[in-house]
């Protein structure tokens, strides 16, 4: 058998390619996820939470009776709202942003309970999952609202809803009612401490309390007619 050799160009050429691949499989990075906001007994894999602490993928986040917790995700987000009695993780945030459009992955795993938040524009090579034991929810610049029962809510933007091998189309004023097994209008309000539509569209980091507290209307000042100088005629 004749054995064929490789030059010392093409090998060199070889080993560029390989790198050149090498850095392209590890330009994605890890997204991120803050606490901004905790309100009752919310825990990070059994541990009291705290603002600011930072939720790795697959660390659990849980929230009480009456509890919720609200975090930040930048680009893989920017808003996730726990709601009571409810249990989250995150199997995957990731941001890739070495090609023309950045390629933005977030799965949460949906373990109890009701979890929303609000996507804003991705490419299209980006995702957005909310998986639970009996829905999933492929998310698209929609602020949503998912329960585990199958109950999926949406108040702007479109959301895939899979239940029981069918798939349903829920968009803005729209919900996914599991008992009819049918998208009906949205009968649920929105979570508190959702940003407002200004902050989604300027992408702050809301660093408000989970719920924030109703502020007492100013008292008005009593209204004279006639200064006490004699001002009429």
């Amino acid at each position: 058998m004749k054995m064929i050799g490789i030059s010392p160009r093409f090998a060199s050429l070889l080993a560029i390619t390989a790198a050149l691949a090498g850095s392209s499989l590890s330009a994605a990075e890890t997204g991120k996820a803050e606490l901004t906001g905790v309100k009752g007994s919310v825990k990070v894999d059994g541990q009291a939470a705290f603002v600011g602490e930072a939720v790795k993928p697959g660390q659990k986040v849980e929230t009480g009776a009456g509890a919720q917790a609200n975090l930040y995700l930048a680009d893989n987000g920017p808003t996730v709202v726990v709601l009571p009695d409810s249990s989250i993780s995150f199997d995957e945030l990731s941001v890739d942003k070495s090609g023309a459009e950045p390629v933005i992955i977030t799965k949460i795993n949906l373990k109890g309970g009701t979890v929303a938040g609000y996507v804003k524009k991705t490419s299209s090579q980006s995702s957005y999952i909310v998986k639970g034991s009996t829905v999933t929810a492929v998310i698209r610049t929609s602020e949503y609202q998912v329960t585990d029962n199958g109950t999926v809510a949406v108040w702007s933007g479109c959301v895939t809803v899979s239940y029981r091998g069918a798939s349903y189309e829920v968009c803005g004023g729209q919900m996914f009612d599991p008992s009819a097994a049918s998208v009906v209008a949205n009968t649920l309000p929105m979570p508190a401490g959702m940003p407002s539509s200004i902050q989604q569209s300027a992408n702050i980091n809301v660093k408000a309390p989970a719920v924030v507290p109703t502020r007492p209307q100013p008292v008005a000042s009593p209204v004279t007619t006639g200064g006490s100088n004699g001002g009429g005629n």
